[in-house]
Formats: C-alpha cells, structure tokens, sequence
C-alpha cells in the first residue's frame, strides 16, 4: 500500500457511494486519477499517512467505506471523526444479526406506542413520511439494516420515487442504496427474522 493507491481507492469509493451512474463492483475500481495528479495535490501527504496506517488492501477499503456509509465524505480530513465510524462500522459488523433483530424490534415498538397503522412503517401515509425512514434519519435504525429490509423488501426506489423526499434525503438514500455488497450477512437467518417481522406487521 502506498499513498497513490490511497488514492485511487478513495476516488473510487467516493464516486460509487454519491453517484448513480457508478458501481465500483462494476467498473473494478477503474477511476481516472493520475500519479501526476496525485502529486499536484497538496494533501498527497494525507494519503501516504494513510497508507501507513492501513496498509492492506482490506483494511484501507474497509476505512472508506464505513467513513461514505454514514456520510462522512470529509474522511481524509477528519481524523477523529474518521476513527470513530471506523470503529461503529467493524462493531456493528460484528453484531450485525443482533443489530438487525434489535432495529426491527425499535421501527415495531416505535409504531405501536404511537398507534400508528402497520401500513406506515414502509410507506407514505398522507403527508407522513415512512416509519422507518423517520427512525433512519433519526439515528434510531442503522443504514446496515436498511440495506438488508431493502435486499428483502425493495422500498429504497420506490422511496427515491416520491419528490417529497428525494430533494431531502436523496443523498442518504443513495447511500443506503450503494451499500449493496458492502453489508455482509448471513442471508438464511437474516430472511427469516425478517418474515418473522413481517407476520407480525401483517396480524
């Protein structure tokens, strides 16, 4: 690993995780991004900094994509800030059945102390908007869970659909969107938790 390979990765992540058109799973990483651009910028020293800190392949991937996956596209220059999603991303990585059986737990509990009807936790109810967005934005429901409601149950789209929201929260639905292949999960259990959430909505 060396500060020009930093590099790429972060052209490469940073443009998957806020533009449309670009799938990094896709294109293989393939960004344009000169070493004789690297070497005009004046915050090159950032990314051998980096390099040195993270200096596999997996580890400096893993840091981007935890820092693009909840919002921080500032990373580089972030330090603290920077460590510290790095460190939520590998614990909720960790846990992350627990975190999904917990999240779902919360989006239930929250609709049934506010007598809301089931049909709201995914979708528009008049001028509301969707439960679960609501906790999402809230900080009350991880983006991991989000991708995997989405993967079992596509609102994500239909969502980015409605222009009451796409102006708002387009960039954090987008985000939720481009962690497709990032949020690693035992498929088997987490569908079944999941059906198991969905009878009980659906009773």
């Amino acid at each position: 690993m060396d500060g020009f390979k930093a590099y790429r990765y972060y052209l490469a992540l940073k443009l998957h995780f806020t533009s449309e058109k670009f799938n990094v799973f896709e294109n293989r990483g393939n960004v344009k991004g000169s070493r004789e651009a690297f070497e005009a910028r004046n915050d090159r020293y950032i990314f051998e900094k980096l390099a040195r800190k993270f200096n596999s392949d997996r580890d400096i991937i893993q840091f981007f994509v935890a820092n693009f996956a909840y919002g921080n596209e500032s990373a580089i220059y972030e330090g603290q800030q920077a460590e510290e999603n790095l460190v939520e991303w590998i614990k909720r990585k960790q846990s992350i059945t627990q975190r999904f059986i917990d999240d779902l737990a919360t989006i239930l509990t929250h609709t049934e102390v506010n007598r809301l009807p089931q049909t709201s936790i995914f979708n528009f109810i008049d001028s509301a908007y969707p439960v679960t967005l609501e906790l999402f934005v809230g900080g009350k429901v991880s983006i991991e869970t989000l991708r995997i409601i989405d993967d079992f149950y596509p609102i994500i789209a239909k969502w980015q659909d409605n222009t009451s929201i796409k102006y708002i929260w387009n960039q954090e639905l987008l985000r939720i969107k481009k962690l497709t292949g990032f949020v690693k999960y035992d498929r088997i259990k987490a569908e079944k938790i999941f059906s198991h959430f969905m009878e009980e909505i659906e009773n």
